[in-house]
């Protein structure tokens, strides 16, 4: 029991060492061998996993297997009763792990991104439109009321492959969409302001369907009056995604409730400083919870893991473009805001299951007082969130467009100080897609900014 109190980030630790150090093979190998892979319970979080590093180590077509695994293991997903009876009497991390909900939508980015590298744009767009679908039955599981309903990444993307297949004028209205959403929620929300790259990107969109009286809208509203059509006379490009760093883990705290006797059989878990109140029916046992007075309930909460760089360039000596990647997608924040969404259900069961616990105990106690003292010793032992998480998600999603001439290119890749060569080609009317990963972070945070 008490090793069973370490967190599902430190008992994965070697894992993670590895890929810190950028040694995504080893990392896969330890993962191969390790729990994940055995237990059936933890066996999304391994598909999650595994995809992601392979998809680190350049290898496609193999991650997209995974990935593929991991979407039908969610789509497929049935709640074990007996399981679930069972983690009220011990804790939520015996259950099967179904994924937080925008680690579900991110399973599509993975594909997406793998479906991109080989040329193939059809399958890349169906994973876009996945995206949206598993937004849409999120907003709908909580009927409209939660934070994380609306992605700007998700429109963007969609965007992005669109403009791949020279469907202009549906890349002008994902990329209408995205703007939206950066402008009217990210930027307050998640501190993410509109991309300046997307708003080029509307605009040549624009100019190349015909829409002109939105073209010059954008251009006088962005300031961005020299962008003409004849300044995007290349319609071949290179798109440069930059995933950085490594998004939260998942940690647990505790909070303190006042039980407060009811009447007929309730009892009510009042938490003064948060103003939270949750009634639960204790029938004849609302005696015996009451005179335990306060009790602690263990929750999820996230750590972040803070990011080495901020900023990172794409450069060209040749053609003298220096050309900075963007911030398009805060997974660290959105991970808090999503844990947020389902924060009152969460609380909710763990006191539904800190309540039947401390029945049974009050039951036990009235025959026999040691072993009902005992049994209420191993229900504070036991009580435990479910730290388990995506921890190879990216903090955070970056991206750029070089829209360039026919021809093989040597390029640097420049994080800070730090400079890395590659060679990309670019032929004639295509879109060159490369991606870069940072997998380093300088220390944790437990705070939301």
């Amino acid at each position: 029991m008490l090793s069973a109190c370490a967190s599902y980030y430190q008992k994965n630790q070697a894992i993670m060492d590895s890929i810190y150090r950028g040694d995504y093979a080893h990392a896969s190998k330890i993962l191969d061998n390790g729990n994940l892979k055995k237990k059936k319970r933890n066996q999304l979080l391994y598909f999650l996993n595994k995809g992601t590093l392979l998809f680190m180590n350049n290898q496609p077509q193999e991650s997209n297997k995974y990935f593929q695994q991991a979407d039908y293991f969610i789509e497929d997903y049935q709640k074990n009763i007996g399981l679930k009876a069972v983690s009220f009497i011990t804790n939520p991390s015996i259950q099967t792990y179904e994924g937080e909900n925008f680690e579900k939508v991110m399973v599509h980015y993975y594909t997406t991104i793998n479906y991109l590298q080989q040329g193939l744009l059809d399958q890349a767009l169906v994973e876009c439109k996945r995206m949206q679908l598993k937004l849409d039955k999120i907003t709908d599981y909580y009927k409209g009321k939660n934070k994380y309903k609306n992605d700007a990444f998700v429109f963007l993307l969609t965007g992005i492959v669109y403009d791949a297949q020279k469907d202009y004028n549906s890349a002008f209205i994902a990329y209408r969409n995205a703007y939206k959403i950066y402008n009217e929620e990210y930027a307050n929300n998640l501190n993410t302001s509109v991309p300046k790259q997307l708003k080029e990107d509307l605009i040549r969109t624009a100019l190349l369907t015909g829409f002109k009286e939105e073209a010059i809208q954008y251009q006088t509203q962005f300031n961005l009056k020299q962008f003409t059509i004849e300044s995007f006379k290349n319609t071949s490009s290179f798109v440069t995604f930059w995933n950085n760093g490594f998004g939260p883990i998942k940690d647990q705290r505790s909070l303190n409730f006042t039980i407060v006797p009811g009447s007929n059989g309730w009892v009510n878990f009042t938490n003064w400083d948060l103003g939270l109140n949750f009634p639960f029916y204790a029938g004849d046992d609302s005696r015996s919870i009451s005179n335990l007075k306060i009790i602690r309930v263990a929750f999820p909460k996230y750590i972040s893991r803070e990011t080495v760089y901020d900023k990172a360039k794409i450069i060209i000596d040749s053609l003298q473009i220096e050309q900075n990647i963007e911030l398009v997608q805060n997974l660290d924040k959105i991970a808090y805001i999503s844990l947020q969404d389902r924060m009152v259900k969460e609380m909710s069961e763990a006191l539904i299951r800190l309540a039947i616990k401390q029945a049974v105990a009050a039951k036990l106690r009235k025959e026999n007082d040691a072993l009902g003292s005992t049994l209420s010793v191993i229900n504070a032992m036991s009580e435990q969130a479910d730290t388990r998480n995506w921890q190879t998600l990216p903090n955070t999603i970056n991206y750029t467009r070089i829209n360039l001439p026919v021809g093989n290119y040597q390029a640097i890749f420049q994080v800070e100080k730090d400079l890395l060569k590659f060679k990309f080609s670019i032929k004639e009317n295509q879109t060159t897609f490369k991606v870069f990963q940072s997998p380093y972070f300088k220390g944790y945070s437990s705070s939301f900014k």
